[in-house]
C-alpha cells in the first residue's frame, strides 16, 4: 500500500468514513463476474471434455480430465495467480500469457466439439479437429512448462539462488587461501630445511678440514724418524696431544649440540653438530 493511500485511510478514519471494507476486498460485482465465470466453465469444460475423449483410446477418458488442468482450469488458475500471486514482472507475463493462451484453446475446443455435433462431415468441421488435435497437446504441455517458469522466476528463489551463489563464492575463496596457507607451509618447510642442510655441510665441512689436518700431523709426526720436522721433539709431542684432546673435546661438544638440538636418534659422528667457533 503506497504512502498516499495510506494517507486517505488515515482521513477517511478521522472524518468518520465507512472504512471497514480495506481496499483489495471482494465487492458484489467481482462476486457476480466470479459466478458468471463459474457457470460458464462447466459449459466450456464439458466441451473441452467432450472433444478430448474422442483424441484418446477409448479406456484412457481419464487423460481428458487431465487435459482440463491445461484449457479451462488452466485458464482459471492462472488467473487467479495474476491477481493474488503474481510478484514479478516475469511472473506477470507468465501468468497473463498462459491465461490468454488457455482461453484460446478452450475457445477451439469448444467450436470444434460444436462443429463435430452440428457438421460432423463438413470441411470446417473436419479442418477444426485437425487443427485442435495438434494444438491442444501443444497447450497443456505449454502450460506444464509455465508452472517451472513461473517458480524459476519467484523471488524465493532468486533469492536461494543469490545466497547458494554467495556461499559457493565464499567456498572457493576459503580454498584459495587454504591453498596459499598450503604452499606459503610448503615454501618455509623447504627454506628450513635448505637451512638446516647448510648449516650441517659447513659444520661438516669444517670437521673433515680438521680431521684432515690432524691425519696429516700424525703422519709426519710417524714418518718424521729424523727430527727434521721437530715433531718428535717432547715438547712438541706434548703440545701434538693436547691438540688432539681439544679436537676430541671439540667434537664431543658437537655431538652434545646436535642431540640436544634434535630428538632425532643421534648420527654419526661425522654428520652430526652444529656451527663450530673455530679459529
Amino acid at each position: 500500500m503506497s504512502e498516499t493511500t495510506q494517507t486517505n485511510s488515515m482521513l477517511d478514519s478521522l472524518l468518520g468514513r465507512d472504512v471497514s471494507a480495506e481496499q483489495g476486498g471482494m465487492t458484489l460485482g467481482d462476486i457476480i463476474v466470479l459466478v458468471l465465470d463459474l457457470v460458464l466453465l462447466i459449459y466450456t469444460g464439458w466441451r473441452s471434455y467432450d472433444f478430448l475423449t474422442t483424441s484418446v483410446p477409448a479406456g484412457f477418458e481419464l487423460l481428458a480430465l487431465v487435459g482440463l488442468w491445461g484449457l479451462d482450469i488452466g485458464a482459471l488458475a492462472w488467473s487467479l495467480v495474476w491477481i493474488f500471486g503474481s510478484s514479478t514482472k516475469y511472473q506477470d507475463w507468465t501468468s497473463m500469457f498462459f491465461f490468454i493462451f488457455d482461453l484460446l484453446g478452450v475457445i477451439l475446443t469448444s467450436l470444434t466439439d460444436s462443429l463435430m455435433y452440428g457438421q460432423s462431415e463438413g470441411a470446417l468441421s473436419q479442418l477444426m479437429s485437425g487443427i485442435a488435435v495438434i494444438i491442444v497437446p501443444l497447450i497443456v504441455v505449454a502450460n506444464a512448462v509455465a508452472g517451472f517458469i513461473y517458480h524459476m522466476t519467484s523471488p524465493q528463489t532468486k533469492e536461494r539462488r543469490a545466497l547458494r551463489r554467495a556461499e559457493n563464492e565464499h567456498r572457493e575463496k576459503m580454498a584459495e587461501v587454504a591453498k596459499l596457507e598450503r604452499d606459503l607451509q610448503y615454501a618455509e618447510s623447504y627454506i628450513l630445511a635448505r637451512q638446516e642442510m647448510l648449516d650441517k655441510s659447513v659444520a661438516l665441512s669444517q670437521i673433515k678440514m680438521l680431521q684432515d689436518q690432524t691425519e696429516r700431523e700424525m703422519r709426519l709426526a710417524l714418518r718424521d724418524q729424523t727430527g727434521i720436522h721437530g715433531l718428535t721433539a717432547p715438547a712438541n709431542m706434548e703440545a701434538g696431544k693436547d691438540r688432539l684432546l681439544s679436537l676430541r673435546s671439540r667434537i664431543e661438544s658437537l655431538r652434545k649440540q646436535t642431540r640436544e638440538a634434535s630428538p632425532e636418534p643421534a648420527l654419526p659422528e661425522a654428520q652430526n653438530g652444529h656451527h663450530p667457533n673455530f679459529t
